[in-house]
């Protein structure tokens, strides 16, 4: 399950880990590494092995590993599993104990690289495919988020209507029609994930439109409530709820390619952002390694093993949309992005969960 959760407060004790770092006599001697990714292989062939702590979902990251391999034989992808926050903390207690562990980064939390770019614990190292990255997926030179992660309503096809179907594609306010109630799932789980339809209704500049009654008004819809998104999915997919308000789009793809009756629609304005930002430990183990992986992750050959194997949309400029399901008849692009504000998401992401999680308890009495 993805914890995409902004942990304020459990990031402020670990920045005194940071400090600390900073403190720390530099890890190495100072190195510079091939340009040419032809040389770059032939160095991480001798250390034969790069560890990736990632932060998708399992399966997936495994076949997009897999493909690096082809590429690059005798170089050998470790993955793990460590999402969100979590892979800071993880992180940052390795750089305080110098048991230095991670190759690559890849953390499913924006602050949380930002930090490790500010402090100096990921590798100034600009990849070669550097300015198809718009600036809003790029941190410096040091973190890239190569996919975008795109809020959804994910429904059973056998549970709406093509009636319905218009009625939650024309607004987010389409699930306050009378006929869906108690026929949805929602999560008040503390996700990226989850908090991106709740950020987007709590926006300053929105909250005449949407704003604390609109929540009040989704709970009194009598929704299901599951302890995460994944959950809320796997229960839309069996057939006990009609649709997610909302999920994102990867993992109703996956469930999809599988043969889950599922399909998705994405009401205006739609959260989407770079997530998963991926960058090179500055004391990574097998530094050649993870620069060609890091080099291969952002170059276009990444990008289309990443739409193919997770289904997500990619940020790279000038790579097409390969996924199955942009040829389907019913799937409908994003029309109108909205996008996030990351400095609002960290300061008021507690504040706003616990008051959707609200909304929804009191509506439950």
């Amino acid at each position: 399950m993805f914890n995409y959760c902004y942990l304020a407060q459990v990031r402020r004790p670990l920045a005194l880990l940071a400090l600390a770092a900073m403190f720390m006599p530099s890890f190495g001697i100072a190195q510079t590494y091939p340009a040419d990714d032809a040389k770059l292989f032939e160095a991480a062939k001798k250390e034969g092995t790069v560890v990736w702590y990632e932060s998708g979902p399992i399966e997936p990251m495994l076949e997009v590993a897999a493909d690096f391999q082809k590429l690059y034989p005798g170089v050998k992808v470790e993955v793990l599993r460590i999402v969100g926050v979590q892979q800071y903390q993880r992180f940052m207690q390795e750089v305080q104990a110098k048991r230095h562990m991670a190759d690559i980064l890849h953390i499913s939390d924006q602050p949380s690289m930002a930090a490790l770019v500010a402090d100096g614990h990921v590798a100034d190292w600009k990849v070669p495919a550097h300015d198809r990255y718009a600036p809003a997926f790029r941190l410096q030179n040091h973190a890239y988020a190569n996919a975008l992660q795109t809020s959804a309503i994910i429904y059973n096809v056998n549970k709406v209507t093509a009636e319905e179907i218009r009625i939650l594609e024309a607004s987010w306010k389409g699930v306050l029609d009378p006929r869906f109630k108690g026929r949805f799932a929602v999560t008040a789980a503390k996700t990226g994930a989850s908090y991106a339809g709740v950020h987007l209704f709590m926006d300053p500049k929105l909250r005449k439109e949407y704003g604390p009654e609109f929540l009040k008004k989704v709970a009194a819809q009598k929704p299901a409530i599951y302890a995460g998104t994944l959950q809320a999915l796997d229960r839309v997919v069996a057939g006990e709820q009609a649709f997610t308000y909302w999920s994102w789009e990867a993992v109703g793809y996956t469930q999809w390619l599988q043969g889950a009756p599922v399909r998705w629609l994405f009401p205006a304005p739609t959260p989407e952002w770079g997530n998963s930002w991926q960058a090179v430990s500055k004391y990574a183990p097998h530094p050649n390694a993870a620069r060609l992986f890091q080099n291969w992750s952002m170059s276009e050959a990444g990008a289309i093993s990443l739409q193919e194997k997770y289904g997500v949309a990619t940020t790279i400029r000038g790579v097409a949309d390969r996924r199955k399901v942009a040829k389907e008849s019913w799937y409908k692009p994003v029309k109108q992005r909205y996008d996030v504000d990351f400095k609002r998401w960290d300061n008021d992401y507690h504040k706003d969960m616990d008051l959707w999680d609200k909304a929804l308890q009191e509506a439950r009495q």
